[in-house]
């Protein structure tokens, strides 16, 4: 019996675990959402030293939900179920056969509701879309074979609420918090876990290469800064972007001032008790984006005419002086090849006198 036939027999085994779970208790009850870990993965962790080119196996990650994933051997077949997590995925070259779609197809993604910065490459890789709903999530997942599973923690793409049904097809599921980490650091935690740290390190470094370059190119606009998005058409609200934030942490590395979110207008920090985003009412809007100047994030033209037609954005100093930057619909979710965008973007809006 070969090892790809033993995992599909236990693969098997555990879909038959799964759906005698779904029988008595429903998937909706084993969520380990609950978990509130804060601590780096150990590839973030070891960040700061040099990365070997050369990868050993096995290796122990500890994921965001406090768990320590085993990885005996290097993946060859990688299911995520998190469409945030696919862009660093394919950004190192890792065999990704399957993702999980964006829940709404729109100007940020493809046909199959992969993001638009990275559609290529998925295409080029022959990725899957597969469905991403949680009562089913586990028999999809197992129907790829997957040696690898990636979850994200928070997020509108968290599949956290079912992970246990994903590791009773006993395979290793790696649990990430997009939200609390870098992109970058993302990306090192899944080149440790693909065996492919040299291809994380080369993409981090790129990145570097041309933001450094961006810095010197563009004019940090004087004072503080808010960076934040204008769900739907504004009536809502926005959601205000703290330093947790990857897209502030690019701002901050070109040397913008961000401003903080005052404590009294903080509610509920929705999506999987997420740390990067602050939800606010649209009478807390302006108390809440205090900066000088505004940084909208993902704007298309509907927010774009909230921030200028709505009273709840339009009557705010930066709106009235001229103050107030869009990024492009590929910023919503920080990946390489979005952090790049997003870098173009920037020396767009903020270009140094000649």
């Amino acid at each position: 019996m070969n090892a790809s036939t033993r995992r599909t027999r236990r693969m098997k085994q555990g879909l038959v675990a799964v759906v005698a779970m779904v029988l008595s208790t429903g998937l909706a009850a084993c969520g380990s959402s609950g978990s509130t870990s804060s601590s780096t993965t150990a590839a973030s962790a070891g960040a700061s030293g040099a990365a070997s080119a050369q990868a050993t196996w096995p290796v122990t990650i500890k994921g965001d939900d406090g768990v320590d994933v085993e990885i005996t051997s290097e993946p060859k077949s990688i299911v995520s179920t998190s469409v945030t997590l696919t862009g660093s995925l394919l950004a190192i070259d890792a065999p990704v056969v399957a993702s999980t779609p964006a829940k709404q197809k729109d100007e940020k993604t493809d046909d199959n509701g992969f993001f638009t910065q990275w559609s290529k490459q998925a295409t080029d890789k022959g990725v899957k879309a597969i469905d991403g709903t949680e009562d089913n999530l586990a028999q999809t997942v197992a129907g790829d074979n997957p040696d690898l599973i990636i979850v994200a923690k928070t997020g509108q793409d968290s599949a956290v609420k079912v992970v246990d049904s994903l590791r009773q097809l006993e395979v290793p599921v790696l649990v990430i918090d997009y939200g609390s980490h870098s992109w970058q650091d993302v990306t090192k935690t899944l080149g440790q876990a693909t065996g492919r740290q040299a291809k994380a390190d080369s993409v981090i470094q790129d990145y570097n290469t041309k933001a450094e370059k961006a810095k010197s190119a563009i004019s940090v606009p004087q004072g503080s800064t808010s960076v934040f998005t204008v769900p739907g058409d504004g009536t809502k609200g926005a959601n205000a972007f703290t330093e947790e934030a990857p897209q502030v942490q690019l701002l901050k590395d070109l040397g913008f001032t961000i401003a903080a979110v005052p404590d009294s207008v903080k509610g509920d920090q929705s999506m999987g008790e997420r740390k990067d985003i602050v939800q606010l009412s649209p009478e807390n809007v302006q108390a809440g984006l205090t900066g000088d100047n505004w940084v909208v994030i993902a704007a298309n033209e509907t927010a774009k005419t909230a921030v200028t037609s709505n009273e709840t954005f339009s009557s705010a100093a930066p709106v009235t002086g001229g103050k107030v930057q869009y990024m492009p619909p590929s910023s919503f979710r920080l990946d390489y090849y979005s952090a790049l965008e997003m870098l173009d973007a920037v020396q767009k809006a903020y270009p140094k006198a000649s």
